[in-house]
């Protein structure tokens, strides 16, 4: 089924509706319309009963994009930008921090050693 179709489809589903309802009901929709419409812009207001099923036929959609809707993809992308900075920062700052390591004089072993980390601490307290 196709645009067309579906909207033919909907246009009859309404009609057989329409037709089923008391006219005090059809009255009292037909007032809410004309005061919904008077206080749409002039520009919106479709002129044609169909309409809507008129848009559901068309192949050719345009796109209007407001700021309201670039607004959160484009926060969304400047937080990945940043996410993927910080990373990297991470990633450099523990490279260098090996490279200090593996370059210093002082043995591996020192680091992992238990008593080494007291005589730190006990040292650097004076």
């Amino acid at each position: 089924m196709n645009d067309r179709e579906f909207a033919n489809k909907i246009k009859q589903d309404l009609n057989y509706g329409m037709g089923r309802l008391e006219a005090r009901v059809t009255e009292r929709l037909k007032l809410a319309r004309e005061r919904a419409l008077e206080v749409l812009p002039s520009q919106a207001v479709p002129t044609s009963a169909y309409a809507f099923a008129d848009h559901l036929g068309q192949t050719q959609h345009t796109h209007h994009f407001s700021t309201r809707k670039w607004l959160p993809l484009t926060m969304l992308v400047l937080a990945l930008i940043g996410a993927v900075y910080w990373q990297q920062q991470v990633s450099n700052r523990d490279d260098d921090i090996d490279a200090a390591l593996l370059s210093s004089d002082l043995p591996l072993n020192a680091y992992i050693d238990h008593d080494f980390h007291s005589w730190l601490d006990h040292s650097s307290q004076r």
